[in-house]
């Protein structure tokens, strides 16, 4: 058995990190109440702890290693690593990827901080995953669980543990002749290829962006009938009406250009990816904010499909209460882990001002004039 680790270094190593604000550190937050959340515990030896901080500013280390106890459950092999480019760069409290062992296998998670958007990223990808439309949901879309992190018996904080795509969890959702995941990021789709240094070919791990590259080639190069035409036969268009109904009900603002994923499996759909920016009641934000996204928007089939849609969503009064009972429920197990997060420039008032925010927004989006421009009466 792995047994857990202290280190007489651990304080000073995490008071260096808080003090050039590269890290948040910790105080003696061992014993504090979290709450109803469940707990993670990581143990790393006090290299490999060291290790994991410098990759801060090192992201080609990779994974640290070290062994994991979840909900008092037995340990487990673990591996953790600091996770993306503004969590590395801008955020003192970072987000993390976590690879633990199960049943023989490794399975990856995302731990995203939250801080200052509570609730925001859970909220949308549970409408993403419990919203109908034609029959089905967009049941591909990660899952979310608030979780209290602890590192060497230190608490590192609350945390939402979310699913990461998989070959096997895409196949099991939408299985074709191919399984292609894109992490995009093309500035406005003005140019012909994807931006290479922050595009990422997910699965399989290759270099092959072709399909991306004629997607981007034919949105800017035919014309709308053959635009209409190839779209129609070479995108989900079920899922994308499921995708956009969320997405422009939310105003998610900042996946105009990355914050997405491309899957395709002999067709192409979006899937879901950091929802925590948006909700801004009045945002004229229902018809997209990309040019991929408005392109496909403007075939007629599918306009007329998404403005049904969209209507139906903002009638389904029952769906929307359902959105604010998790609302409060989440805000009600999360209150002492967010309230003891050892995070110094957000806390439980902004908590519970993102909460209220969340529930207000819910009532007023389809009752707003920015609604009404394109939905009247």
């Amino acid at each position: 058995m792995i047994s857990k680790f202290k280190f007489l270094l651990i304080p000073l190593i995490l008071i260096l990190f808080s003090c050039d604000s590269k890290f948040i550190g910790f105080d003696d937050f061992k014993k504090r109440d979290v709450g109803n959340v469940k707990k993670i515990e990581v143990y790393f030896s006090e290299e490999d702890l060291a290790r994991l901080y410098s990759s801060v500013s090192r992201p080609e280390q990779g994974y640290v290693s070290g062994c994991a106890v979840i909900d008092k459950g037995p340990n487990q092999r673990a591996w953790m690593k600091v996770r993306g480019y503004t969590s590395r760069g801008e955020h003192p409290k970072k987000n993390f990827s976590l690879r633990l062992e199960e049943n023989g296998k490794t399975v990856d998670y995302a731990l995203m901080h939250e801080a200052g958007t509570w609730f925001k990223n859970r909220v949308v990808m549970y409408a993403y995953n419990h919203y109908v439309y034609n029959g089905g949901s967009l049941t591909a879309a990660p899952e979310t669980e608030a979780v209290a992190l602890f590192i060497n018996d230190e608490y590192a904080g609350y945390y939402s543990k979310v699913d990461i795509y998989s070959e096997k969890s895409l196949r099991e959702f939408k299985d074709g002749d191919r399984c292609e995941l894109f992490k995009v990021l093309i500035s406005n789709f003005e140019n012909k290829e994807p931006s290479y240094d922050r595009t990422e070919k997910k699965i399989p791990d290759d270099k092959d962006f072709s399909s991306l590259e004629l997607l981007i080639n034919n949105l800017n190069r035919m014309s709308d009938k053959e635009w209409n035409e190839w779209i129609v036969r070479y995108f989900d268009i079920d899922n994308f009406i499921r995708y956009v109904v969320i997405h422009n009900f939310f105003g998610l603002e900042d996946t105009d250009t990355h914050n997405y994923y491309l899957y395709n499996y002999g067709k192409m759909m979006y899937l879901p990816w950091d929802n925590e920016e948006g909700m801004r009641i009045d945002w004229d934000l229902f018809m997209g904010n990309s040019k991929l996204m408005c392109r496909i928007l403007s075939v007629p089939s599918v306009k007329d499909a998404y403005m049904q849609a969209m209507r139906d969503f903002v009638a389904d009064k029952a769906f929307l209460q359902e959105l604010k009972d998790k609302v409060n429920q989440w805000y009600r197990d999360s209150y002492l882990a967010i309230k003891n997060d050892p995070i110094y420039y957000h806390d439980i008032d902004d908590a519970t001002r993102i909460r209220d925010h969340i529930l207000y927004f819910i009532d007023n989006r389809g009752t707003c004039p920015a609604y009404k421009k394109y939905f009247p009466d």
